[in-house]
Order: C-alpha cells, then structure tokens, then sequence
C-alpha cells in the first residue's frame, strides 16, 4: 500500500521506522526474486551518446538510496547524472518527469502502472512489465529493465508460528487462519488485494482482524509481541532479516508485484543510461536491497550506502 500513498506519510511511517528499524508495509513476497529481470532494454536504437539526466527520488530513505544506486552507476559510464532527491508524492515527481525538470526516477512497477494506467488487472512480475512498457511508450515515457528486488505487501508470521503451522505459502494458512489474527493498516480489510481476496484466492480467513497504525514500527511490533499471529508488512522491512520473520510466498500473485524499475523521459533515455541502470537491476534482489534500507534507516547516508554498494559490486567503473 505504502507505494501508492502519498510521500507525506511515507516520511512519517520511515521516521518512526528509524528509531526501530523498520520501514512500513506494500505487494509480493522475497519469492518473487525468482524472476529475474528481463534480457534487454525496451527501447532499441537509443542514442550511443552518453548524455546527461537528473534522477529525481519521491520523498523517503528507500527512494533516494535507488535514485543514489542508479545516478552512480550512470555516472560511472560516462553519464553526466545528478540527483533531485525528496521531491515528494508520486504525483509531484511524475509532473516533474513529464515537463522535464527531471530526466528519471527510481519507481515500483506495480504502482506506476496502476497511476499511468488505473485499473489494469496485471499482478506478476512479467504481466506488469510488460503493460508497462507499452504504456510507458504511450505517454512519451520509457523504462529499462526491472530488477528481481521487490518492495511490496507481503503477509508475514514469526519463525516460530511458521514452523509451528508449517507455513511457507499464503495458501498453508488456510487451515489454521481460524485461529490467527492478522495484523494491517485499515484499508486492507476492504481493499481488493486484501482480506477479500485472502477469502476469494486462497479461502483464508482470519479469526480477527486487527486494525494497526501504517507504521512499520507499529506493525512488526505487534507482530513480533503476540498482538497478531500474521501482518501485512512490506518486503523490504528490515525487521523481516532481524528478527528472523517468514514472509509468506504468494503464487496467485494477489499482491501486485513492485519491481524496481527507473522510468525516463523517452527523450532523455541513452544507452549508457539503459546499460548502467541495467547492470544495477541484475545485482539488486529484495535481500540486498533489505539490508542497504537498513544501512540508511540506521543513519547511513543514502548517497555512501549507495557509493559502497557500487564498488562492492564492481559498477563503479565504466562498462564498457
């Protein structure tokens, strides 16, 4: 859910995260990295000329950290690249891409198709992608290949409760949910992706619902105190790796998939920018991209963290 919310309460939500560790809650589980991103770019015959671009970020640690991740990599093949971090909702940064005061921005596939393109009933990683690019096309925009790494709602348990119920897919709770009280920010009780389609998709319903402040903090806590057995955090919650959390595999795609994807403006797009930006994607899962959150939700600087990152993956040098 966080990924189509405004920017103003992500803030809010990543603020209260700093002082835990934790980020918040959004739409497919670790089990989605199995999707690799695709083979090549989906604009051909882009300009050889390195060019230059300003990445923007909306306004919280994760998206800067991406803006930092792609504007290294760009620079360091030859791109002329600098950041336009915080600028805020998604409707603030996309009328910023659309009038050209900014060349590209760090987004969740998911979400940007469902605001280019609302109502459309594309969930997997492949389906998304793909109405994306063609809907990116339309309206002047291009995006580049997507990376395995997620940032998206999952449905969460301890290890001790996985174990217990033998739980490693959303469909094992179906069972023993009578019995469980799952844990999530209001709308999802109502929401389509929610607890109607828990009961319509996998015939899991929860003996209670319980309503939580959209906190990260506030969720994993009561997740990890007893409060609920299960809750709807999202995939890139640091909490997940330290507290040894199960987030729960979700095949029937009920959660749409938020693959991370840098959109451009269509003219702006070269191909060292499609290059560098795709060397980054291949290297970025939802575990690593976890564990640099929790490197800047613990007070690193997103631009270090990102810096770091690049060298230890070898994309602080040129390409080519």
């Amino acid at each position: 859910m966080r990924r189509i919310l405004s920017a103003g309460f992500a803030i809010g939500v990543l603020a209260s995260v700093s002082a835990c560790g934790a980020t918040g809650s959004s739409s497919q589980p670790d089990s989605a990295d199995t999707s690799g991103a695709p083979t090549s770019t989906t604009i051909k015959a882009l300009p050889a000329k390195a060019g230059s671009v300003t990445i923007g970020s909306a306004a919280f640690p994760e998206a800067e950290l991406l803006a930092h991740l792609y504007a290294g990599a760009m620079k360091a093949n030859g791109v002329k690249a600098d950041v336009h971090a915080n600028i805020g909702e998604r409707t603030a940064y996309m009328a910023a891409l659309k009038d050209g005061s900014i060349g590209a921005v760090p987004e969740y596939s998911g979400a940007l198709l469902n605001y280019l393109s609302p109502g459309n009933t594309a969930r997997s990683s492949e389906d998304v992608y793909a109405e994306l690019q063609q809907t990116a096309r339309n309206q002047n925009l291009a995006v580049v290949n997507y990376a395995p790494a997620q940032d998206a709602d999952t449905i969460t348990v301890t290890r001790k409760t996985a174990d217990k119920y033998h739980l490693t897919t959303i469909g094992d709770l179906k069972p023993v949910a009578n019995r469980l009280r799952l844990g999530a920010p209001a709308p999802m009780r109502t929401e389509s992706y929610g607890v109607p389609a828990l009961k319509k998709v996998y015939g899991v319903v929860f003996k209670q619902f319980v309503s939580l402040s959209p906190s990260g903090t506030v969720i994993q806590t009561a997740l990890r105190n007893g409060t609920v057995d299960a809750a709807n955090i999202f995939s890139t919650d640091p909490a997940i790796s330290r507290f040894d959390l199960v987030s729960l595999k979700d095949p029937q795609h009920i959660f749409a998939a938020q693959n991370i994807v840098p959109v451009f403006k269509q003219d702006v797009l070269t191909q060292p920018m499609a290059d560098a930006c795709d060397a980054v994607s291949a290297k970025l899962d939802t575990d690593t991209l976890r564990t640099l959150v929790a490197e800047v939700v613990d007070g690193g600087d997103p631009s270090t963290v990102a810096s770091n990152w690049l060298k230890q993956n070898d994309l602080a040098k040129t390409l080519n």
